[in-house]
């Protein structure tokens, strides 16, 4: 009796282990249009207590570099809470042209938000559990889609948009990092927004694999997973 209950609260204490988000993570996607490799991304989550921070460098690689000078930088830091992470700030840069620098800081006692992009200064009504450009693809990890539909309201440092991600199936996924059991979710083309597709690893703690931008001409920017390392895993 005391061996067979040792033995299922082995699993249960394992199961547990399994399923906690890390506390650090790097990832290295393949940026690809149009069949060719144009770039590369670098991302790196770390949360020390319940703090985190996520940065993430997008270069172009080859001769498109040639045309596609300086890097895109996003930066989101915030809170760990119960409900997955709350972002306080998140930065948007490309290139070092500080004109182009978006912002995003969150008041959550206050429930509002605050843009600056262009010179201008914005704020709006901040909905519960809104997620930034950035912390959307990580909050997979602390709050599982499972098979259904996710809302999101997210900022771009532009403004404040609902996202409805609606779940297509669970599907294998190979890319350059292996071969994944996934959740295939995707979020519609607008007249305003570009469309998104993701492809979440269930063993990998629902972290994206593939991602793909379907931009507002229609064309379609893709990044593959190429490594992948958890602290701890």
């Amino acid at each position: 009796m005391r061996l067979r209950l040792f033995l299922a609260l082995s699993v249960f204490l394992t199961s547990i282990a399994l399923a906690a988000p890390p506390q650090q993570l790097t990832a290295k996607y393949r940026v690809i249009k149009s069949g060719q490799l144009v770039g590369e991304v670098n991302e790196r989550f770390e949360r020390d207590g319940q703090q985190y921070r996520i940065e993430s460098t997008t270069t172009a690689t080859g001769i498109f570099a040639l045309f596609a000078r300086g890097v895109i930088k996003l930066q989101s830091t915030g809170e760990v809470t119960a409900d997955g992470l709350r972002p306080l700030h998140f930065e948007h840069h490309r290139g070092a042209d500080a004109a182009k620098l978006m912002v995003a800081d969150f008041d959550w006692e206050k429930l509002g938000v605050t843009h600056k992009y262009d010179g201008r200064v914005e704020t709006a009504p901040l909905p519960a559990g809104t997620q930034d450009r950035l912390s959307q693809l990580y909050q997979f990890m602390f709050r599982a889609p499972e098979n259904r539909d996710v809302d999101f309201h997210i900022s771009t440092g532009r403004k404040l948009s609902l996202h409805h991600y609606r779940f297509i199936k669970e599907e294998t996924t190979a890319v350059s990092a292996g071969t994944f059991q996934t959740l295939h979710l995707s979020k519609e083309r607008t007249a305003d927004e570009d469309g998104i597709e993701l492809w979440l690893a269930k063993s990998r703690h629902h972290f994206p694999v593939r991602i793909v931008f379907i931009e507002k001409n229609g064309s379609r920017l893709e990044q593959q997973l190429e490594s992948l390392s958890f602290k701890p895993d």
